[in-house]
């Protein structure tokens, strides 16, 4: 209960206490005055009775006894008249039933009057002749009582009302910094930081407020202060200090993960670009221009990279780069390298060098079951060829991937792909998420394509349906078939990954939406929606949209291969999220590197103070596992805990 209704229901129990205290006392004061009021008529009554009747009495005048005293008695204020002789004989009595209908019989009982007999005696000369006695009616004095009461009650009740409307009003402008407090509390709990820019007039209240806008400025410091340690760890030990691009030592862990990796693996392609005699160019032109064509060329590359999800881009030695992209359609290939030959030829006339042959291109494909080190020879070979033929020349090594899957153009694709929704060819999988304890807490889906009798991988079909912009499509087909699996009673919790492409989709939150609000609150909390850090750094405010609209609702969200780039953490603060998974490549081999070891512990200990709970993913060594269990995080993922398995249709 809030303070403010303690406060008002005091108030009233206070003044209810006073009135019924109040109202006894007043009651039985007036019932004391009362009752000697109707003693005191009585008496007089019965005196003037007795003088008037002297000569009737003596000369046992009945007749004129009944008429006078009937007179008397029908004025209504006696309830009973009984006239005597000197014998104790009765010459004359009448009497009233008492009827009282304006007052409740249970006022009566608990205020009794007593309206007690009175007697004078008749008296002619020296001789007493009779005797009066004579009874007041206490009807009028239980009415007057009773009315009496009523206006007290009504006095109180409008004291009362107006003391609590006031009472009200101040304790609302009193208790506001305590709402203030409040919703600071709330919004610190939710990983915000506000201050509170009232000032209290009461001493106690102020200086509650002055401490906590102390305390949220200090936390909002320690967060920063984490981020930003963070952040400079993973520059430090992962980024080039003159590109900003990922250093070679990060660039081979995720590479090596991503051929290691089935869930990974898929139809891309690894460019190799190295600049032609950069110790010459330095030499030439200066540290400063030759650090320019380091730059130009990163961003090049980091430009391109935009364009194709979860790519990585690295500086791998002084004059050599690397660009990985994971998923491509192989008939793009060739029209990357023509517009990498073309971009050198651009940086070499924006920069003014003499000779417009500044690098060259090395460009392989990748396949599954494809070993690191073969993947980059194999680029290294592509890259060589390149050098022999010509100014900024580009070569595409050709691994024969193309036949272990039937080529197909874009609209043969698209046909496909928009055909598997509608006639459900899509296979989903999972792949399974536990805690410490290996209990499973819940299960990540992923997809397959049956077609021609042949179950074709993400990494073949995405591609093309990211291409073709219809990837929304394919993750709304999920979302329905999920949500149904959770009407018909199914408990797991599933994880399901969004693209940019519905990520950016402006009608994708109120569809999600709708679709929500047919499931129960329980139910909603099976939904754990998960976007690639890379997608919420490239779309952030659609994402936080999103966030918003489903806020009412009880499902969960994760960011997807978080650490890949070097996004300050500090951008979490301003996302209500429940989870982060750090990429495979950090929890691979994990033992071997003590940097990222560091920022790991780094990752989690942020984390863990916005209430995010972290996942490891990519665990394919129970070594791995023991060193990410000490480390306290939360949940783990990976082929060593389980590999992606059907789900029955």
């Amino acid at each position: 209960m809030t303070l403010f209704k303690q406060i008002i229901i005091m108030i009233g129990v206070i003044f209810m206490t006073l009135f019924i205290s109040t109202f006894f006392v007043s009651t039985e004061n007036i019932r004391d005055y009362l009752n000697e009021q109707l003693s005191s008529h009585a008496q007089d009554a019965a005196t003037s009775l007795g003088i008037a009747l002297t000569s009737e009495i003596s000369e046992s005048d009945i007749a004129t006894l009944e008429t006078y005293t009937n007179a008397m008695f029908d004025s209504g204020y006696y309830k009973e008249i009984i006239i005597k002789d000197i014998d104790n004989k009765i010459l004359f009595e009448k009497n009233r039933p008492l009827l009282i209908d304006n007052v409740p019989s249970w006022f009566v009982s608990l205020f009794p009057l007593e309206a007690p007999f009175q007697e004078a005696t008749v008296e002619s000369g020296w001789q007493t002749v009779g005797i009066i006695r004579i009874q007041s009616y206490p009807g009028f004095a239980y009415e007057k009582l009773w009315k009496n009461t009523l206006n007290t009650l009504g006095v109180y009740i409008l004291v009362m009302f107006a003391i609590l409307v006031i009472t009200a009003f101040a304790l609302s402008f009193l208790l506001k910094p305590l709402i203030a407090i409040r919703e600071q509390a709330n919004a610190i709990c939710n990983r915000e930081f506000p201050i509170i820019n009232i000032k209290p007039k009461t001493i106690e209240f102020r200086q509650v407020v002055i401490a906590l806008n102390k305390m949220s400025h200090k936390l909002q410091s320690i967060f920063s202060e984490q981020a930003k340690m963070t952040e400079d760890l993973q520059k430090q030990a992962f980024q080039d200090e003159v590109t900003g691009l990922s250093n070679r030592s990060i660039f081979i862990k995720q590479l090596k993960y991503f051929c290691q990796s089935e869930n990974e693996i898929g139809r891309g392609c690894l460019i190799i670009t190295q600049i032609n005699d950069l110790v010459q160019v330095n030499k030439q032109y200066g540290h400063l221009k030759g650090n320019d064509l380091l730059i130009e060329l990163a961003k090049l590359l980091q430009d391109l990279s935009d364009k194709y999800p979860n790519a990585l881009v690295a500086r791998l030695s002084g004059s050599e780069f690397a660009l990985l992209i994971k998923s491509i359609n192989p008939d793009f290939i060739p029209e990357l390298g023509e517009q990498l030959q073309e971009a050198l030829l651009s940086i070499s006339q924006k920069l003014d060098f003499e000779d417009t042959d500044i690098a060259h291109i090395g460009i392989v494909t990748t396949h599954s079951n494809q070993e690191m080190g073969n993947l980059l020879s194999e680029a290294d070979m592509a890259l060589r060829l390149a050098q022999q033929k010509g100014i900024n020349a580009y070569h595409l090594y050709d691994n024969q991937q193309s036949k272990d899957f039937q080529a197909h153009g874009s609209e043969e694709w698209n046909k496909i792909i928009i055909e598997a929704i509608e006639k459900d060819w899509f296979q989903l999988y999972f792949q399974k998420t536990v805690n410490a304890e290996n209990k499973t807490i819940f299960q990540e889906i992923l997809l397959r394509l049956n077609h021609q009798e042949q179950l074709i991988s993400a990494g073949i079909f995405i591609p093309m349906a990211e291409h073709l912009q219809i990837t929304r499509f394919i993750d709304r087909w999920v979302i329905k078939n999920i949500i149904e699996r959770i009407q018909s009673g199914v408990d797991s919790i599933y994880c399901i990954n969004l693209s940019r492409d519905t990520l950016q989709d402006a009608s994708f939150p109120v569809w999600l939406r709708e679709q929500i609000k047919e499931l129960s609150t329980k139910h909603q909390g099976q939904l754990v929606i998960e976007v690639p850090e890379y997608n919420v750094i490239k779309a952030l405010a659609e994402y936080k949209n999103l966030l918003m609209i489903m806020e009412p609702f009880s499902c969960q969200f994760s960011i997807d291969h978080f650490g890949v780039g070097f996004a300050s953490m500090s951008y979490l603060k301003d996302l209500k999220v429940n989870f982060i998974k750090v990429h495979g490549s950090y929890a691979s081999n994990i033992q071997d590197n003590n940097d990222i070891i560091n920022f790991m512990r780094q990752i989690i200990n942020t984390a863990h103070n916005l209430d995010i709970k972290i996942i490891a993913e990519g665990i394919e060594e129970e070594k791995d596992l023991e060193i990410l269990k000490n480390m306290k995080l939360d949940f783990y993922q990976g082929y060593f805990i389980g590999k992606p398995e059907a789900i029955e249709q």
